[in-house]
């Protein structure tokens, strides 16, 4: 595997964006969504994932980190009703990867999403490069 190719491996990827994370978010301010109360926010953690997403602006895996930082974000609020501190360090890396995936595929399959032709052609080669 070339270089290139090695950073796209998922575990290479997680380790960059992890490493932005800090080491631990405290997510016990939890509230209701107005509109669905089934539905909750962990107060201040889209802001922190979305911080983290924007350093990668301008590189060329941006599509992957920034979707990779959505599913952390999003894995981390899941987490979020069982306890009231993460460490984004500690969290189950299937789950992490399974959500990241699922999302990658939207990105690549639904083009109302605003993915460019050149992030989809990442995506297809990231999941070329990460077959289980």
């Amino acid at each position: 595997m070339s270089k290139a190719d090695s950073e796209l491996d998922f575990a290479v990827l997680l380790e960059r964006v992890l490493h932005r994370w800090p080491e631990s978010v405290d997510v016990a301010n939890l509230r209701a969504d107005e509109g669905r109360p089934d539905l909750y926010v962990v107060n201040g953690l889209g802001a922190i994932g979305d911080s983290i997403a924007e350093e990668f602006d301008g590189e060329i895996d941006a599509v992957l980190v920034t979707v990779l930082c959505d599913a952390v974000t999003s894995t981390i609020r899941s987490a979020a009703l069982f306890c009231t501190e993460i460490k984004p360090a500690l969290l189950r890396l299937d789950t992490v990867r399974e959500n990241f995936e699922k999302r990658l595929h939207r990105a690549a399959t639904n083009p109302d999403l605003g993915w460019k032709t050149d992030d989809v052609l990442l995506i297809k080669r990231y999941f070329s490069l990460n077959t289980q």
